[in-house]
């Protein structure tokens, strides 16, 4: 079995005997994929120093060709002479990214003085292990030692999967799940053999769930695990209910075939069973009317697998039997639909047309970017120079000529000097555009928002962008000069407050992260603008409505209330930063997950847009203005299948 991952190749030692990073745990056993974010967790340890270590620890991820960083996080650091600390970040993998960067950087005698600018203690590099491609199928499997499942289906590939391959890795202690959603970024297929609740926090059980309805298949196995899923937090949202814990030696035909028993005899060994009766929405996928043995159901954007009887004991442990069952059951449902089409994600580049129109607004928005100071250098000197020209050219008195030279150069300089008085007074005004896509389940009344933000400023500085707790902001992957990616980057700090610091902003070309975060919708309204109704590819135009975040409807109750319009194109209705929005989205599929599937009929959806401010969880500091547009998906809750 492969140990935990230590990277420690190089050590570079700058401040002698202060203090290392020991460990360095990347990802799951080393597992992760490029764009997407992985847990890291650092174990620092004092080597003897004569004074504690105050300050922060920073963590860096570069590229083979340069040593820039192509982003860069940061939490902060208190280490007393003989100890060590623990600290964990969740980190986004760029392409082209190939080592991580750990640093120790002491706390700045002076405030003026930034992090970066600021000498690390220590510096210790670790190159990233080969990343696993999109479409391989990563499954994490929360077991004890002695579990079977790898054998059955590690390094194998899939039918259907285009030459994706299945990775299995194993966590053995459920303290080490994510306690943020986002630290499943890779993992397709969480494989729970023994859910232990008393060990899973509260905010592991938010990150499991929250997952889940952002496109990840959560399995349950079954059998003696009767009593831990009774009760549990996932219980709720499982495709059944649970009855009893029954004892039997003997499968129906039918089932046999799909679990591949072919030719051997009926009487197997004693193995037990959980009696599922199903609830709305449940899918069965193997059983029969009176016994179910694997049901799912959609939730979310994900999908909740329940099998009814321990995979890791006889007779479904069999090497036979278990690579039969896990290949068609990994084949057929081992992906929900946002998980297989993300196999494209990397050839999409809607990020690039996003910031390229960004960019084309911040430039058509006319003088509002420039700095006045810029612009009286332009202007003033074509002024002095045409009219004094003039002047020059058809003035009899030279004396005048003179006098409009020397009173032309003065009206400059007081011009500049008086401009430059009222920058040092009034606050620098920072624009911050928003364009976002908000996800929402109902069932848990969550929320996922996915925000493309672009922030410029009337004249150059740094500044500080502070976010709520579990938002995850990373740099957007557009063809910057090193210069340029040196200079915006900023450090994010992942603390008990999220903030991007040391945030370089200017009005000629404006920087622009990707944030994600998921909220808590309870008591939010939506009037959405622009909505549509869609049941599989069928559109209907509803224009304006005011929704709930949690209605009561069903299919049959939402169509009594649509007066249908259909519009020949989807977009007419909209404009300005919605309008190129949508249509990036629609040109790159960004948005080609809620797609019919051609095996199975999705749940009707509404889709409109929103400018509602308390969506905004943006703090930047001094004068900020700023424009958002909310592109909204909502499931209707009471929906029917």
């Amino acid at each position: 079995m492969k140990t935990v991952l230590l990277l420690s190749l190089f050590l570079v030692s700058v401040a002698f005997g202060a203090a290392e990073a020991a460990d360095v745990n990347f990802g799951f056993n080393g597992r992760y994929k490029t764009g997407t974010w992985a847990p890291l967790r650092i174990t620092v340890q004092s080597q003897n120093q004569p004074t504690p270590f105050i300050g922060d620890l920073v963590v860096e991820v570069r590229s083979f060709s340069s040593d820039t960083p192509m982003e860069r996080y940061a939490a902060e650091l208190r280490l007393h002479t003989t100890a060590e600390a623990e600290k964990k970040f969740y980190i986004y993998c760029p392409k082209n990214a190939v080592q991580l960067v750990v640093q120790l950087v002491p706390t700045t005698p002076s405030k003026s003085i930034a992090l970066g600018n600021t000498q690390p203690s220590v510096i210790q590099e670790f190159p990233l292990p080969p990343p696993l491609s999109r479409k391989d199928y990563f499954v994490l499997v929360l077991a004890q030692s002695g579990d079977k499942f790898k054998r059955f289906i590690d390094k194998q590939q899939l039918a259907g999967s285009d030459g994706g391959q299945v990775y299995v890795e194993y966590l053995q202690n459920s303290t080490l799940l994510p306690r943020a959603w986002i630290g499943y970024g890779a993992v397709d297929v969480l494989v729970i053999r023994t859910l232990t609740e008393r060990r899973i926090s509260k905010a592991q059980q938010t990150a499991l769930l929250d997952w889940v309805q952002r496109g990840g298949t959560l399995i349950l196995s079954g059998g003696n695990n009767f009593s831990t899923l009774q009760g549990s937090f996932v219980e709720p949202f499982l495709p059944v209910e649970l009855k009893s814990l029954q004892k039997t030696d003997r499968l129906p035909d039918t089932v046999r075939e799909q679990f591949g028993f072919q030719g051997q005899d009926n009487n197997s060994t004693i193995f037990e069973r959980i009696q599922f009766v199903p609830k709305v929405g449940c899918q069965m996928l193997v059983g029969t009317k009176e016994q179910i043995y694997v049901a799912k159901r959609k939730f979310g954007d994900g999908q909740i697998i329940s099998l009814a009887f321990d995979y890791n004991a006889p007779p479904f442990s069999e090497q036979q039997v278990g690579e039969t069952f896990w290949h068609g059951l990994l084949s057929s449902y081992g992906k929900s639909a946002r998980h297989f089409v993300d196999q494209y994600a990397l050839a999409l580049e809607h990020e690039e047309k996003i910031h390229e129109e960004f960019r084309s607004t911040s430039v058509k928005t006319g003088l509002i970017g420039v700095p006045l100071i810029k612009l009286l250098f332009i202007i003033l000197p074509i002024y002095l120079l045409s009219f004094g020209g003039l002047l020059f050219y058809f003035g009899k008195s030279k004396q005048k000529v003179c006098t409009y030279w020397i009173g032309g150069c003065v009206l400059v300089l007081l011009s500049v000097s008086t401009i430059a008085a009222v920058r040092v007074v009034l606050p620098n005004s920072v624009t911050a555009d928003r364009l976002s896509i908000l996800s929402v389940y109902p069932e848990r009344q969550r929320a996922h928002l996915l925000s493309y933000v672009s922030v410029r400023a009337a004249t150059r500085a740094k500044t500080s962008i502070g976010y709520t707790q579990m938002s995850f902001i990373r740099h957007q992957e557009v063809e910057d000069s090193r210069l340029e990616r040196r200079q915006k980057i900023g450090t994010l700090f992942q603390d008990s407050q999220v903030q991007l610091r040391e945030l370089l902003v200017d009005p000629w070309q404006p920087t622009t992260y990707v944030k994600e975060v998921f909220l808590d919708v309870s008591e939010l309204l939506y009037p959405l603008e622009n909505a549509w109704y869609v049941t599989g590819r069928e559109m209907t135009y509803l224009g304006d409505v005011a929704l709930d975040a949690e209605p009561e409807l069903s299919t049959a109750a939402l169509q009594l209330q649509i007066t249908p319009q259909i519009p020949p194109d989807p977009y007419k209705e909209l404009s300005g930063k919605r309008k190129w929005f949508a249509r990036i989205l629609r040109q790159e599929y960004v948005l080609r997950h809620l797609e019919k599937e051609a095996d199975a009929s999705l749940p009707p959806y509404l889709i409109g847009w929103t400018s509602q401010g308390n969506l905004t969880d943006i703090i930047v500091d001094g004068n900020v203005k700023t424009d958002d547009d909310t592109l909204v998906i909502f499931r209707p809750k009471g929906y029917k299948w």
